[in-house]
C-alpha cells in the first residue's frame, strides 16, 4: 500500500481545516486519515499528520494531479484569507519530499507535482519559501 504524508506546520486549526478539503475530494474519499506519530526523544506531545492511502499500487500516480492541485488550492485559499504563512510538508512513501507555503501558492502545484511524480526540480533556485522535490 503506497501512502502521501502530510504534515501542516504549528497551525491544528490548518490541518483540521486541509484534513476537511481533502475529505471533500470525491477521488479521496475514504483515503485520508489524520494520523500522530509517537513523540520524539526529548519533545513535548506528538506530530500530527494526515495520510492519504492508495489500496493498489499504480494509484498515487492517478492521483497526482489531483493531491497537487487540491493542495495549491487550498494553500492559495489561506493566502486569501491572510494566512500568508501556512507551511506544508507532503512525502511520498519511497521517502521525497517536498515543503511548501501558502505564500508562494502559485510555485505549489509545480512544485508538488515534481515530488509525486519523482521528477527534479527545475534548473536554477527553487523559489523562495519552498524546497525542491527532493527535499533540499
Amino acid at each position: 500500500m503506497n501512502k502521501i504524508r502530510i504534515v501542516v506546520h504549528g497551525d491544528t486549526a490548518a490541518e483540521e481545516s486541509l484534513l476537511d478539503w481533502l475529505r471533500q475530494e470525491p477521488a479521496l474519499r475514504g483515503r485520508v486519515r489524520h494520523d500522530t506519530s509517537p513523540p520524539q526523544v526529548g519533545t513535548m506531545g506528538s506530530l500530527g499528520e494526515l495520510v492519504v492511502e492508495s489500496v493498489v499500487t499504480g494509484t498515487i500516480g492517478a492521483l497526482t494531479s489531483l493531491m497537487a492541485q487540491s493542495l495549491s488550492l487550498w494553500l492559495g485559499q489561506r493566502r486569501a484569507q491572510g494566512n500568508a504563512h501556512t507551511t506544508v510538508t507532503l512525502t511520498t512513501g519511497d521517502g521525497r519530499s517536498v515543503t511548501v507555503t501558502s505564500a508562494r501558492a502559485e510555485e505549489a502545484e509545480q512544485l508538488l507535482r515534481l515530488a509525486l511524480e519523482g521528477q527534479s526540480a527545475p534548473d536554477g533556485p527553487p523559489p523562495a519559501g519552498a524546497s525542491d522535490a527532493q527535499g533540499r
